[in-house]
């Protein structure tokens, strides 16, 4: 006697069981419809949804056999205008001296909140003339609020 696993809820059960304990299975029946070959159409692949035992007593699913995509051909303009695109794109990131430009949206929130945006310009690309802006709005700040009455 051996410890078998059940086909249905996967729990280990006695190979001499006629059906299992916990869910009531029966597995005289399921051995019987195991052990009969099932004849699958020609040149069809079966549709497999998991790694559960098949149950053969239901038919399975056949798919007609896969067809060869044709290769994808790109025209040779489109290919120019995707390299033109990309060489444009090169070109309009960079200022004249090479450096990054600074987005609108960080000059904004420099001037507005150097403390915390300030620090997006320690990003590769930027200039030293750009980091002395910031950084110096953000060292006037500090020295006015330091200064101020209170």
């Amino acid at each position: 006697m051996a410890l078998i696993e059940c086909y249905e809820c996967k729990k280990s059960i006695s190979s001499e069981a006629s059906a299992c304990i916990h869910c009531g299975a029966p597995i005289d029946e399921y051995a019987a419809v195991q052990a009969q070959p099932v004849a699958a159409p020609a040149q069809a692949a079966t549709i497999s949804f998991g790694s559960l035992p098949r149950n053969n007593a239901v038919p399975e699913a056949a798919m007609a056999p896969a067809v060869q995509p044709l290769p994808k051909v790109m025209p040779a303009a489109a290919g120019r205008r995707r390299r033109q695109q990309a060489e444009q794109a090169l070109e309009q990131t960079a200022n004249p001296d090479g450096s990054r430009p600074v987005e609108g949206w960080l000059k904004i929130m420099v001037f507005l909140l150097p403390m915390v945006f300030v620090w997006f310009l320690l990003r590769n690309g930027h200039s030293a003339k750009q980091r002395l802006f910031g950084f110096g709005w953000l060292a006037l700040l500090i020295l006015a609020s330091s200064l101020s009455p209170k």
